[in-house]
């Protein structure tokens, strides 16, 4: 798919796909370190970065966040040439970091995530961010694939309230969205699906017996600013991934 396909789908739909963009040598670093981290033996993630599965006994991992500040491997994949091109033609240089995550969706233990926005989680302006999810395993409606209402980021900033779901404190309540169509994003380990800050998505609970386990990389514009340094975790710093388009 060429770049300019990728930037008339974004623009249009507010999410785009990039298919097999990593092959698995290219991924191997992060996923070994992935696995570390959800297994307990990655000792340099600090306890406050993790989060785990409501009610589950032991514990089952959720998320990790902020993974790029604790190992090189992660920040080396978040300046990946081929990847930032991709970004910094979407929002310009000099291209930003604003985070890193993992999301794993645990056979027959993957939570439900309800329909949401990021941009209402972050303390930011204008919503001018990009999530880069990158698939670590297939990513299938039985496991849990993420879904977009395609053209919702156009809508501007929804109405949310709490939602109730344990790591997902907010679901989108408009009116605006009832009834618009949606599209479920299956795709291979390696690829990558991109979204704007304000396109609206969720994903089902994972059923199957395979895990879903997806990479996030989260990038700013120049134009974005801190609105409320209060919702930040200190210490926090935008790096520079690329400087030039």
């Amino acid at each position: 798919m060429s770049l300019e396909t990728v930037v008339t789908e974004f623009n249009r739909d507010g999410f785009a796909v990039l298919p097999a963009f990593f092959s698995a040598a290219e991924l191997a670093a992060v996923n070994l370190e992935v696995d570390r981290i959800i297994a307990g033996q990655a000792e340099y993630m600090p306890a406050e970065e993790l989060a785990w599965e409501k009610d589950t006994a032991p514990g089952t991992l959720r998320n990790a966040f902020r993974m790029h500040r604790y190992h090189t491997a992660f920040m080396d994949l978040a300046r990946h040439a081929r990847m930032t091109e991709v970004a910094a033609r979407l929002l310009g240089a000099p291209l930003r970091l604003y985070a890193s995550q993992m999301f794993a969706k645990q056979p027959r233990v993957g939570s439900v995530v309800p329909l949401h926005q990021d941009m209402p989680y972050w303390p930011f302006d204008p919503p001018e961010m990009i999530t880069f999810w990158i698939a670590l395993d297939e990513s299938r409606r039985e496991n849990g694939c993420v879904r977009f209402l395609p053209g919702s980021h156009r809508l501007g900033r929804l109405h949310h309230v709490a939602s109730g779901v344990h790591g997902n404190s907010l679901r989108t309540e408009d009116p605006r969205v009832e009834g618009l169509p949606e599209t479920a994003i299956e795709i291979e380990a390696g690829s990558i699906c991109l979204h704007h800050a304000l396109a609206a998505h969720r994903s089902d609970p994972n059923t199957s017996d395979k895990p879903r386990r997806g990479l996030i990389y989260v990038y700013m514009s120049p134009a974005v600013r801190v609105t409320d340094e209060s919702k930040l975790r200190k210490p926090y710093e935008f790096p520079v991934v690329r400087e030039s388009l």
